[in-house]
């Protein structure tokens, strides 16, 4: 019996160490020119079994090396409030009230979510992602598509209509995780947070942006120059076009001089209030401006 139990054991250790391998080059065969980061993270990175990665004890200050282990955070509250304060620092607000400001008209028309619109942003979503607190599957949706988006049409359309988000769909859980290739990770900023949103406020919030990422293209709502998600616009475009624009400037014989920003935190310090204010300047709905108020109000 024992015999037996260690060669059952011995082709189960085989069994799964090519499942690993056939599943690591599907996915070098399947990469894109999103996810050929991601492969170069992996490659770049320890190697690590991430699913055995834990948040070591932290130094309160994220820049000072070499600190006494006493002041090291090591509970998980301590820790939490270490992350948040790092993640989402408090900043201070100046007053961007545009009340009184008269926008001019609108420059497209409202269209609502429809059917195809969502089998789409559902064919996009990654099968096996981790859901949210409604711990509903994205494959889940995928396998019954047919029977799910005759419902959520609706239920989407009537966001819309009555000017509202519930209140269910802004819950997230908010997990951290290691940036691979780093050195020390008692650094709180060497982490990152990742927001784990319900499957089905993804599935509308990628319909909405379909619409916008379209009719900013129409009606030309942005400059030339604009490489941030648009479609068919990589890094790698941006990276000839500044390329292009540096050495046509030598061929003048002029001199060439680039400053580059790392905006800290920059997505949780981005003022709700200027962002409608200048959707609203561009020509973008109200409609649209007032859904994306809803959804981040109250987070």
């Amino acid at each position: 019996m024992h015999l037996e139990h260690k060669e059952v054991r011995r082709v189960y250790g085989m069994l799964i160490d090519k499942a690993k391998r056939e599943h690591w080059d599907g996915f070098l065969v399947s990469l894109e020119e999103r996810t050929i980061w991601t492969a170069h993270r992996y490659m770049s990175g320890d190697p690590t079994d991430g699913g055995q990665a834990r948040i070591p004890p932290l130094r309160g200050n994220q820049t000072s090396v070499g600190e006494d282990e006493k002041s090291l955070v090591e509970t998980n509250e301590d820790k939490s409030r270490v992350l948040r304060a790092t993640f989402f620092p408090e900043l201070e607000r100046v007053d961007m009230s545009h009340a009184d400001v008269i926008y001019l008209a609108p420059k497209f028309k409202f269209s609502p979510i429809t059917d195809e619109q969502i089998h789409r942003a559902i064919a996009k979503l990654g099968p096996f992602k981790v859901p949210g607190l409604d711990g509903i599957p994205n494959i889940m949706l995928m396998k019954c598509a047919d029977l799910l988006v005759p419902h959520l049409g609706p239920l989407y359309q009537e966001n819309f209509k009555l000017s509202m988000y519930p209140n269910r769909w802004k819950d997230s859980v908010m997990v951290v995780l290691r940036k691979p290739g780093k050195g020390d990770y008692k650094a709180p900023n060497v982490h990152r947070p990742v927001a784990l949103l319900n499957t089905i406020v993804k599935v509308m919030s990628t319909c909405v942006a379909e619409d916008l990422i379209h009719a900013t293209e129409t009606h030309r709502l942005l400059p030339n120059n604009h490489f941030g998600s648009c479609p068919r616009c990589t890094t790698t475009d941006l990276l000839h076009y500044v390329t292009k624009f540096i050495k046509d400037a030598w061929r003048r014989q002029e001199v060439m001089s680039a400053l580059f920003l790392d905006i800290k935190s920059a997505f949780p310090s981005v003022m709700l209030e200027q962002l409608v204010h200048d959707m609203r300047t561009r020509g973008v709905l109200s409609q649209y401006t007032d859904w994306i108020s809803h959804k981040v109000n109250g987070r």
